[in-house]
């Protein structure tokens, strides 16, 4: 297993793929939806991101509230916030993803996903019958955006950088593994090594294509947001919850949502001390995202 975590700046945490395994299964559950890691590498993730937008960002703060959409595996009980991790506000792409959870929400979704078996066509999306197939093109029409059709793996830094055809963008990275779609889009999970281990999931994606990435983010009040002008010069969202964080940006032709495992009251599966406000912004300035416009 430890030849898939190429050493790129740093020494890689020999604990990090081990335990992002071995709880799986519990961060499915409790937070992230639809962010699937290759083969053994495979993380309980799909970015709890929002993303606010463009030249508004810079004096407006939306908020992770406002991404607020229905939650197909919420119970009675349940009392947290599930947020669309694709788009703004009145985006297209967060449209047709409040719309699809919504129509998610009425469906059956353990019943239809044990009597069928998901098309290869729609492998990528909580498809499992012709009537559901149907339903998902026809958001994806209404709000003008195509469907993921492929992705590629990676295990490394070099290769991500060679699937995107750009430059090494993230300092201090010591691993990194995930997958890129056929458009561009990506969804990694990663750790980075400045001071402290910094343990995240980042997900970048394209305008005009739909992806269904929502994340369940608990008592929304609980979260400190502010935006922040990084190194790199983009400004972007931070909202710091009491066990994870969000970096949310809005670039010219895609949208990105960072996800950094812990929060103000540490998070005792990734990061288990606390996260301050300095420490969210050095991470934040760890990113080059003017290599992503």
């Amino acid at each position: 297993m430890n030849e898939k975590w190429d050493k790129v700046f740093g020494e890689v945490p020999a604990s990090f793929e081990e335990r992002m395994v071995s709880t799986l299964a519990s961060l499915e559950d409790r937070k992230i939806r639809r962010f699937r890691m290759p083969g053994s590498a495979l993380i309980a993730a799909a970015l709890l991101i929002a993303i606010l937008g463009g030249t508004a960002l810079a004096t407006d703060l939306f908020g992770l509230k406002s991404l607020t959409v229905s939650d197909p595996y919420a119970t009675p009980e349940t009392t947290s916030v599930s947020i669309a991790l694709q788009g703004v506000p009145d985006s297209p792409e967060f449209l047709a993803n409040a719309r699809w959870q919504d129509y998610l929400s009425q469906q059956d979704l353990g019943s239809v996903a044990r009597s069928s078996v998901r098309s290869g066509s729609y492998a990528f999306y909580s498809v499992y019958n012709d009537e559901m197939a149907a339903a998902l093109e026809s958001i994806a029409a209404e709000y003008r955006l195509s469907l993921h059709t492929s992705q590629k793996n990676f295990y490394s830094e070099e290769e991500f950088c060679r699937l995107l055809d750009t430059k090494p963008f993230i300092s201090n990275c010591a691993a990194l593994s995930g997958y890129v779609y056929e458009d561009g889009s990506f969804e990694v999970s990663g750790s980075n090594v400045a001071g402290k281990i910094y343990e995240y999931q980042f997900g970048r994606y394209r305008k005009g294509s739909f992806s269904e990435v929502t994340m369940n983010i608990g008592n929304a009040d609980e979260y400190t947001e502010w935006i922040y002008t990084t190194a790199c010069g983009v400004d972007v969202q931070l909202s710091m919850g009491p066990d994870l964080c969000v970096l949310l940006a809005d670039l010219d032709d895609c949208f990105v949502a960072v996800n950094l495992l812990g929060g103000t009251a540490g998070n005792s599966l990734f990061m288990s001390d606390p996260v301050t406000k300095a420490d969210l912004e050095a991470f934040a300035d760890m990113f080059d995202l003017t290599a992503l416009k």
